[in-house]
């Protein structure tokens, strides 16, 4: 008597491409001095899982920084202080390109949703930065203020560690969303006064998988 095994299906771990569109909330703040003005970080980006586990991230995000350093955060070229002599504090408005490189780790994967956490780098290119310097001429002489602009003058290469947590969502097969906390530290100075930046705030997310099909093996009747 012969017996004849019935094709059976097992689920592989998929790798998956996909494209995102993110925008959210973003609060800069220097640690000497008092927290920013919250503007909206936004961008495209794109990413790669595998094994269901691991996703590699990078993208283009464009953000306000809006800040106010004290004079001891603050760190511009040594001619600087020949003009500014007896700095109070300087509030600034920059416009920034930024470009991470992330890695994730998905964690209590279910069908349609899964937790992650991240760790990743960013360079920052500075497109336009706006400081109002608020100055004395003299140790008892009233309070002055001048404004600078300057345009595409400072980039900074991988001088940003990201830090986040989220929760993700799927929508169908090929359509999710993302809520991501993140917090991000300065690994070097930016801007003219390579000041040690932070900032902090939510990404949500919105991706798409494009190539995504459900992949089977079945096994072969003996």
């Amino acid at each position: 008597r012969s017996f004849v095994k019935k094709p059976t299906a097992k689920n592989k771990k998929a790798n998956s491409f996909f494209f995102s569109l993110s925008a959210g909330p973003d609060m800069s703040f220097v640690s000497s001095g008092k927290a920013g003005t919250t503007k909206l970080l936004a961008g495209g980006g794109l990413g790669y899982t595998f094994n269901e586990r691991f996703t590699v991230r990078t993208g283009f995000y464009t953000a306000r920084k809006i800040y106010t350093a004290a004079p001891d955060a603050y760190n511009p070229p040594a001619s600087f202080w020949t003009y500014y002599p007896y700095l109070e504090k300087v509030d600034a408005d920059c416009k920034v390109y930024e470009i991470p490189l992330s890695l994730s780790y998905n964690f209590g994967n279910k069908p349609k949703q899964n937790w992650f956490a991240s760790a990743g780098i960013s360079s920052l290119l500075m497109k336009k930065e706006t400081y109002n310097y608020f100055y004395k001429y003299a140790p008892y002489a009233p309070t002055v203020n001048k404004t600078w602009t300057i345009e595409d003058e400072n980039k900074h290469y991988f001088s940003v560690l990201t830090l986040s947590a989220g929760y993700q969502r799927r929508i169908g097969k090929q359509v999710f969303i993302t809520a991501e906390p993140y917090l991000k530290l300065p690994l070097s100075g930016v801007g003219y006064g390579k000041v040690k930046l932070n900032s902090g705030g939510i990404l949500f997310t919105i991706g798409v998988n494009p190539f995504t099909k459900a992949k089977t093996d079945a096994t072969k009747p003996n």
